[in-house]
């Protein structure tokens, strides 16, 4: 372990954050952890476990350059995303985040939360940016903060801020990703060269990633940015790669319709890039299409009655008292210990468990 990491240890060893959302493991505990994962088939050669944030493994990689920072997440299902530049800036990250989400008595702050339990985009991204104040080349927070824009329409400031992770953490393929994304949302006749782009970025997270599964959902959407015999090309080696693409696609757009999920609309549109004569698919598509789009949706962040504590950031008031005269009051359900306020890249399929419970996030 380099000195610099070891200082934390020989002044702790083995410290709990916000009653356990996040946890630094004592050396002994170390060990076994390591050895438990390893067995798992969770960790790469030379892989340390230091510690747990929600379902997630904090890891010291082998190689802290080639992995994008010198803490890394990983997930129980294997996948990993550079968390922190520095574990010293993690933990003050961590701290500053917990003052946010937890009142004087060690309870969370209704007031940051919507009434299922979870966190407001607001307060959400109020809480990356606090990360990022203290460790701005954290590449997972910043990569989360992007998310977050897209999904509400500022994909160009998306696209910057994955820009910048991508200089911290190349190899990072959900960035690539999540790049590709924003730059298709972008697409329009301003901007002709977006759909390339996007197609490009698309192909670098697929290259990026050794898990068949993963590789096909990115080549999926490689198809979609794509036109003419590419596209053909690229829906064949999706469904090389995972025959079971377009029927998985139909039960979620299925699944999604009982919701009444604006997501329909993705997945119609991404299982039809690969399979557009498929007849589950196309017997769907007039449910789909008297759905609200993403855009017109219901706001999960719709402002209910509250005061925000004097040392909660004033900013989300202010945010909120422009949004206009509030609805009749409605008290939010305090969520779990498991409640998650960091974020993770999204999966091609929600998680259903995890070590302590956290909520799968789509």
């Amino acid at each position: 372990m380099p000195d610099e990491i070891a200082v934390v240890w020989e002044r702790w060893d083995g410290l709990e954050l916000g009653n356990g959302e996040a946890r630094l493991l004592a050396l002994a505990e170390q060990v076994q952890a390591t050895t438990e994962a390893r067995e798992q088939g969770l960790l790469r050669a030379d892989d340390r476990v230091i510690g747990e944030q929600g379902s997630a493994l904090l890891v010291l990689p082998a190689d802290p350059w080639a992995e994008g920072g010198e803490v890394v997440s990983v997930e129980d299902d294997g996948q990993r995303a550079p968390l922190a530049s520095s574990l010293l800036k993690l933990l003050l990250g961590l701290v500053a985040e917990m003052a946010l989400l937890y009142d004087e008595e060690g309870e969370y702050h209704d007031e940051l939360f919507n009434s299922n339990g979870s966190l407001r985009p607001k307060a959400e991204r109020k809480l990356l940016r606090r990360r990022l104040d203290f460790d701005e080349d954290a590449p997972l927070p910043r990569f989360r903060l992007a998310q977050l824009l897209r999904r509400v329409g500022e994909a160009h400031g998306a696209r910057v801020e994955l820009e910048r992770v991508l200089v911290c953490a190349p190899e990072f393929a959900w960035a690539h990703f999540e790049l590709g994304r924003a730059l298709l949302d972008l697409d329009s006749p301003a901007r002709p060269g977006s759909r390339v782009e996007a197609a490009q970025s698309f192909a670098n997270a697929a290259a990026k990633t050794e898990d068949p599964g993963l590789r096909a959902h990115f080549l999926a959407w490689q198809a979609r940015a794509s036109e003419g015999e590419r596209r053909a090309a690229l829906a064949a080696k999706v469904l090389e790669l995972d025959p079971g693409f377009a029927s998985a696609q139909e039960a979620g757009l299925r699944e999604a319709l009982e919701h009444a999920d604006p997501q329909a609309h993705e997945l119609l549109a991404l299982g039809l890039a690969v399979t557009p004569n498929h007849l589950g698919l196309l017997a769907l598509r007039p449910t789909v299409e008297a759905l609200p789009s993403s855009a017109t949706a219901a706001d999960d962040d719709a402002p209910d009655e509250f005061d925000l504590p004097d040392e909660v950031d004033r900013e989300l008031m202010r945010e909120r008292e422009q949004e206009g005269p509030p609805p009749a009051e409605k008290k939010p359900r305090k969520p779990g210990k498991s409640a998650d306020p960091s974020g993770r890249p999204a999966a091609k399929k929600p998680a259903t468990s995890g070590r302590r419970g956290a909520k799968a996030r789509r």
